[in-house]
């Protein structure tokens, strides 16, 4: 028997990309039981075409009209949010709508996504889906600027998300005017360590007023000890008085994600220039997370 979406257990894994969030939504549903776990699947992925899968489960205005029109997806509609241009009650009613038949054809009750992009409405999660978990990833500034420069297709020729509305959220859109006249100057490396200080800030405050949230630190994940990624497990199967069973763990949480490889260079190597753009934009956010206690840091930036 098919459940519908009113009676499954939903948890939703947000991130700013390069943390993993793409192993976990693929494989989430192996270790847990009655579990169906998807990364990101209503987004379209390098040149492969809409399926027929995505049509059933989203339709055509979701997959297609919607986007060219700047009036569907979780990034058109968070970015919105966030700007004052739609509010609160339309956004909750087209996100539900969007994934109601989404929900409903999936047989498992548990239902795991993971989407970069739901950082965006982590605030209004809550009131969309009473009771659904939010899961954050965190991952250092300093690797994840570089992951993303080595991966490219952020602030660079590859960039799609600038071509279709609204665009990438930019500092005049939140009414930083300081930061705004900087922008037009800036390059990918300063334009990444504003975007990550936005949504990793918001995603924190979203984080330490729901109940049913929690945030991982990308480098516990991903790391030689397993009790981290064995506790984010446990968090998305319990469900109040259902608790998902929970399979072998011992090859999951030896997996290791998104590793840097290109010319970027490691934060060591950065100039004090660059030390202190990071500092000023990421400085109260990497504090929160416990990033840049290192000692070579301190120096590096005491040198700028």
């Amino acid at each position: 028997m098919t459940l519908n979406s009113t009676d499954k257990d939903l948890v939703f894994i947000a991130s700013g990309g390069r943390t993993g969030t793409t192993f976990l939504g693929r494989n989430l549903g192996r270790v847990i039981s009655d579990c169906w776990s998807e990364h990101e699947p209503d987004i379209l992925h390098g040149a492969r075409f809409i399926t027929w899968k995505q049509l059933a489960d989203f339709g055509l205005w979701h997959m297609v009209i919607g986007r060219l029109l700047g009036q569907s997806g979780v990034r058109v509609l968070g970015h919105r949010l966030i700007v004052g241009d739609i509010d609160d009650a339309t956004v909750r009613q087209r996100i539900r709508e969007s994934r109601r038949r989404y929900h409903d054809r999936i047989r498992e009750r548990l239902v795991v996504e993971s989407h970069a992009q739901w950082w965006y409405l982590a605030e209004v999660l809550p009131e969309i889906w009473p009771g659904a978990k939010l899961i954050g990833v965190i991952r250092d500034p300093r690797s994840w600027i570089r992951s993303w420069l080595n991966h490219g297709g952020r602030y660079d020729s590859r960039d799609r998300v600038k071509l279709f509305p609204p665009g990438r959220l930019t500092p005049d859109q939140l009414g930083q005017d300081r930061l705004a006249e900087d922008w037009n100057n800036w390059g990918a490396f300063e334009k990444l360590a504003w975007e990550w200080s936005i949504l990793y800030g918001r995603l924190s405050d979203a984080v330490e007023v729901n109940s049913s949230a929690r945030m991982w630190r990308f480098e516990d994940l991903f790391s030689d000890d397993p009790s981290a990624m064995t506790e984010l497990v446990s968090f998305a199967a319990e469900h109040g008085a259902r608790n998902y069973a929970i399979g072998d763990l011992r090859d999951f949480t030896k997996h290791k994600a998104n590793a840097s490889r290109g010319s970027a260079r490691d934060w060591q190597d950065w100039t004090p220039a660059q030390a202190k753009v990071v500092r000023r934009l990421c400085g109260p956010t990497m504090e929160r997370w416990g990033y840049g206690n290192e000692p070579e840091w301190k120096a590096l930036l005491e040198s700028a």
